[in-house]
């Protein structure tokens, strides 16, 4: 939805861009800060999934909170039925909202954005159900599928992390397609060396922070080497997104650390 609704588009018309095909709502201009606060939100709180960064990381699952419960000398009590359900509903039932920009993406032909927002929309639900299944229980209890919980929110961590840049890359309104092509798999690529390189959690290194800011600046620069501000930069959009963008950041706060509440 952020990349229908992000802008018009300077570049020439190219298969796939929604942009420059049509413009059909008439509220559709959205400012960069609300599509960068809003996907960065998202993300993060994707990656975060409680126990807060002090134990998990930015990543979202150095250690997980049983573990720690375990080391201290605590028992690990099982988490009642209605705690997985309410976890699973909070979590697995919010991808839906994942859907929707997949079919604008089928309908615009933007191969490559549908591909990682699909296998974000797979690894998303895969690991929330396993979250919402084992949380709250002892490592030796947890299940997989396929993969494990684990394993899922790396390619999670990945995929929405991708996401945002690709949304950064849309918003430039490049007008060469080959350039496009290039920053789109620049993008993934270097996306995924930088979580291996964090070891996905983050916990002792950022390189991943520092791949999406320097998007978010090329970004800027794209407009300021210019001297021009976007067409979709009005005050209206404006106070829109740093609304829209507060409040997920709000809701990434209160999800840093589910210590004493485990449903944030």
């Amino acid at each position: 939805f952020l990349f229908k609704l992000s802008g018009e588009c300077n570049a020439q018309p190219e298969v796939g861009c929604s942009a420059c095909e049509q413009q059909e709502l008439p509220g559709r201009l959205f400012p960069t800060c609300f599509a960068l606060l809003t996907a960065g939100s998202c993300c993060l709180v994707a990656m975060s999934h409680g126990g807060g960064v002090h134990y998990r990381g930015l990543g979202g699952m150095g250690v997980k909170m049983p573990a720690v419960v375990k080391d201290i000398g605590g028992e690990v009590p099982d988490m009642p039925m209605g705690g997985h359900l309410l976890t699973f509903f909070l979590t697995c039932a919010t991808d839906l909202a994942l859907i929707p920009p997949l079919i604008v993406m089928v309908k615009f032909r933007r191969h490559f954005e549908i591909y990682v927002g699909v296998v974000m929309l797979v690894s998303a639900f895969a690991y929330n159900f396993l979250d919402a299944m084992n949380r709250g229980d002892a490592a030796d209890k947890s299940w997989g599928l396929l993969i494990q919980e684990e394993d899922w929110h790396r390619i999670s961590n990945v995929s929405s992390t991708t996401y945002i840049c690709l949304l950064c890359i849309h918003l430039m309104c490049i007008e060469d397609p080959d350039v496009n092509i290039i920053l789109r798999y620049a993008a993934a690529s270097l996306v995924l060396l930088a979580q291996v390189k964090d070891e996905f959690w983050m916990q002792e290194t950022c390189y991943t922070v520092y791949v999406v800011v320097s998007f978010v600046m090329a970004l800027g620069a794209r407009y300021a080497g210019e001297g021009m501000l976007p067409a979709w930069w009005t005050s209206a959009n404006l106070l829109r997104g740093v609304l829209l963008g507060l409040a997920a950041g709000i809701c990434f706060y209160f999800g840093l650390d589910d210590d004493s509440d485990q449903f944030r």
